[in-house]
């Protein structure tokens, strides 16, 4: 595999960024944090999408980027002699994405998770496989210089992936383990075969004898109905008699209680009739005095019309009262309000001049103030920031003055020679134009006083101002409230005197002649005479029912007549009925006992039935015991020949397991010993891997008991590749791409250009090296140079290229 190139679009701090990865070894250098591992982050979310990315993909767009800009990547490499491009982007939410895989330039898979499937089948190895071949991340070159032998062990075979034989076996385990489970419970939930069979012919003796027992009940059930059959007829005739003698006998019963209810009713109407005739005499003698009454009433009613005018006419002439000395007094106080209008308008006017003279006052004062805020921040801010420029320039001219001649540059690390009085003058010229420029603006500062006493002026001046306006605005708002009271007071009296006009008038219509003394004689009368007209009353309601009576008596005389015929009628129709209750009572009750043991016959029958049911159900139940202990065995059996193989495949991942391990020695040593051959020119051939996975360079035959720490980096690196080299080739993938991420940890610069010396010496073996680090004197070991920058300001990475005379223009 061979990068080709990477395009980054609003993903994590790159705005935006093209890099392009050439053959060789290649440093992409920049300080912590400036963006170095995001670029690895971006070609592992480009190949396999959401696993390989820090957190979740909504944290992936780049926080400086506009608000609806879509984070992307597209990753070019080759593979096989043919061009691979992937091309993965997020809607701005970073919830939906979508990628493109193709080949050649020709879209052949697209989606999130479809693209990642191709990646992992094209490359023969998934995200954890991938980056611990190719990969090798942050202070890995002694990676296992801390464990012992049994944790090396471990950690070199988790690398190789065989920690997933491990997780199978014991998933193996797991599931014989449940299998003994369910086969013991299998077991304990067995039935005793010989009870069983027992109970199996228990339930079908039972099944027999209920059987025999119904065909009996059946037998004496028939029985029963046929005699209860042959009473049938003769019960029926002897009800239907029955049933006759009570109708004729409740009919007869009813017509006498009418007959005696119409007769008792036709005494009492008659006498009511002969009571009307004694009340209409009394209604005659009557007569005048009720005369009398109605001639009073109506008179009494005219007064009655007139009272009510005269109390209307009393109450107008209150108010006409009233009204007069309401409209004297408020006349009286409106001579008093006369001159508030002029009082009001010439306080209105001193009021808007005052306001005028202050609004200016305050505008000045305010004009003033900004000004002085303005020009004294501007004058200390240029102050601080000159004396900040001053301190680093007199630092820096201090750090190069105490370098000397022969000191190093602390940027590019060069000697300054001739050129170091050059530089202690520029920065002294520089030192002495600030010095210059501050004790002017310390100037001005101290200048600035002379607007406290302008200001302080033209504040008392607005003071006094506003003093005197809010006196006037007292006055004014005095004044305003005598203007409103005497406008209020003019409507009133013209309200009030409108009023008076109208009761006047009122009072003119009103009618007059009430009489008040026949008044109450027409009242006495009134009282005197209603027990009379009450009586009166009384007596014509009742003569009104009159007709009523007079037709109720003749049709109850009528009805009396009728009735005693039907009366007559239904006692000969009993009498020719011949019916006999004793008769009756003999035949209900032969009847009733055949019934009974009719319906005593049904329950035993339906009991023999239920019998045979609950035999039959005992016996489904024991023969589905039966076919269910039958299929539970079968069950058994099958389950205990599954513990069986499972135990077996265990044991063979075990012996599989044991074996690997017995060759990751051999082949580590073999692929180990080739590379540092590489490394060293030929200098070292062989790499020997002790019991405890401790690496010993073999030197002459003899193993080399003490070696120097530039030995010890070249013996970690070469076991690193070589493991990666060994995941690669059970892969199925060449090991042509090799990318370290800061992989020097706390080396020293001789062991740092030692290390790079031997990746130099790997060219051969590895098309591609890419070496990430934030160290800057490696960039003349190397073949090619990428810089990574963050600008603090947009909080931003990008990718530059530095020549090497920028690298002198640093130093100096």
């Amino acid at each position: 595999m061979k990068l080709i190139s990477l395009e980054l679009k609003n993903f994590r701090q790159y705005r935006s960024a093209s890099i392009s990865f050439p053959d060789g070894v290649t440093g992409i250098i920049g300080p912590n944090g400036a963006g170095k591992t995001t670029i690895l982050e971006a070609i592992a979310w480009t190949l396999y999408g959401a696993p390989a990315v820090r957190g979740k993909n909504e944290t992936i767009r780049s926080n400086s980027s506009e608000p609806n800009a879509r984070p992307s990547a597209s990753l070019t490499f080759e593979l096989g002699g043919q061009i691979y491009s992937i091309t993965r982007s997020l809607d701005p939410s970073g919830r939906v994405g979508q990628a493109v895989l193709e080949i050649d330039g020709k879209p052949v898979r697209s989606g999130m998770s479809e693209v990642t499937e191709a990646i992992t089948s094209l490359l023969g190895m998934d995200y954890r496989a991938f980056f611990t071949s190719f990969f090798t991340g942050q202070k890995q070159l002694e990676f296992m210089a801390a464990l012992d032998g049994r944790a090396r062990e471990a950690a070199i075979s988790r690398m190789l992936g065989y920690d997933r034989l491990t997780k199978a076996r014991e998933q193996v385990n797991q599931d014989r383990l449940g299998l003994e489970r369910e086969i013991q419970g299998l077991e304990k939930g067995l039935p005793d075969p010989e009870d069983l069979a027992r109970r199996l012919n228990d339930a079908q003796e039972r099944l027999n004898t209920a059987f025999t027992a119904l065909r009996e009940a059946e037998i004496r059930h028939r029985q029963a109905a046929d005699t209860l059959s042959k009473l049938v007829p003769v019960k029926d005739e002897s009800d239907k008699k029955a049933k006759a003698y009570e109708n004729l006998s409740r009919q007869l019963e009813l017509h006498k209680a009418e007959l005696q209810r119409a007769e008792e009713r036709l005494l009492q109407v008659r006498a009511e009739l002969a009571d009307l005739a004694s009340r209409r005499a009394e209604l005659d003698s009557l007569q005048l005095d009720l005369k009398r009454y109605e001639e009073a009433g109506a008179e009494y009613k005219r007064l009655k019309a007139l009272q009510v005018h005269e109390a209307e006419r009393q109450q107008l002439a209150g108010q006409i009262r009233t009204l007069e000395a309401e409209v004297e007094r408020l006349e009286s106080r409106v001579v008093k309000l006369r001159s508030a209008r002029n009082e009001q308008e010439k306080l209105a006017a001193a009021v808007s001049e005052t306001q005028t003279l202050l609004s200016s006052a305050e505008a000045e004062l305010q004009r003033l103030r900004e000004e002085l805020v303005a020009k004294r921040h501007s004058l200390e801010v240029q102050i601080k920031q000159l004396t900040k420029q001053r301190s680093d320039v007199q630092a820096k001219r201090n750090q190069i003055a105490q370098a000397g001649r022969e000191g190093a540059c602390p940027t590019c690390e060069r000697p300054l020679g001739e050129e170091l009085d050059v530089v202690l003058a520029r920065f002294d010229s520089q030192v002495s134009d600030i010095d210059r420029t501050l004790g002017d603006l310390n100037a001005q500062l101290s200048g600035l006083s002379r607007y406290e006493t302008l200001i302080g002026d033209v504040a008392a001046q607005r003071n006094k101002l506003a003093d005197q306006l809010e006196s006037l605005r007292k006055e004014k708002s005095d004044a305003d409230a005598r203007v409103k009271e005497y406008e209020t007071l003019l409507k009133d009296i013209e309200q009030r005197k409108a009023e008076l006009t109208k009761c006047r008038e009122r009072l003119d219509l009103l009618p007059k002649g009430f009489d008040q003394f026949r008044f109450q004689e027409l009242q006495r009368i009134g009282e005197e005479l209603r027990p009379v007209r009450e009586r009166a009353v009384a007596l014509k309601a009742a003569l009104d029912r009159e007709p009523t009576l007079r037709t109720e008596e003749a049709d109850l005389d009528s009805r009396v007549r009728d009735l005693r015929s039907h009366v007559t009628s239904l006692g000969q129709a009993i009498e020719d009925l011949q019916f006999s209750n004793e008769q009756h009572e003999s035949i209900s009750q032969e009847f009733q006992k055949a019934s009974q043991a009719v319906a005593d016959a049904a329950v035993e029958l339906e009991r023999c039935k239920g019998d045979v049911r609950s035999a039959r159900l005992l016996l489904d139940a024991v023969e589905r015991e039966q076919r269910d202990y039958e299929e539970r065995m079968r069950e058994l059996q099958s389950k205990r020949f599954q513990h069986a193989h499972l135990r077996a495949l265990a044991e063979a991942f075990d012996k599989l397991r044991a074996d690997l391990n017995d060759r990751i020695r051999p082949e580590l040593e073999y692929t180990a010993s080739q590379l540092l051959s590489v490394m060293t020119d030929g200098r070292y051939n062989v790499l020997r891997i002790d019991d405890d996975y401790k690496p010993v360079i073999v030197d002459d035959g003899e193993e080399k008991p003490v070696i120097s720490g530039g030995e010890d980096d070249i013996v970690n690196l070469a076991l690193r590749l070589a493991i990666s080299q060994m995941i690669a080739d059970r892969a199925g993938q060449s090991f042509s791409l090799l990318i370290l991420d800061e992989v020097f940890g706390s080396l020293d610069e001789t062991r740092r250009q030692n290390v790079v010396s031997l990746l130099q010496n790997l060219k051969n073996r590895f098309e591609q090296i890419i070496l990430i680090t934030h160290i800057e004197s490696i960039h003349d070991a190397v073949d090619n140079c990428l810089w990574v920058e963050f600008d603090e300001n947009s909080k931003t990475s990008r990718i530059a290229e530095r020549r090497a005379e920028d690298f002198v223009e640093m130093a100096v």
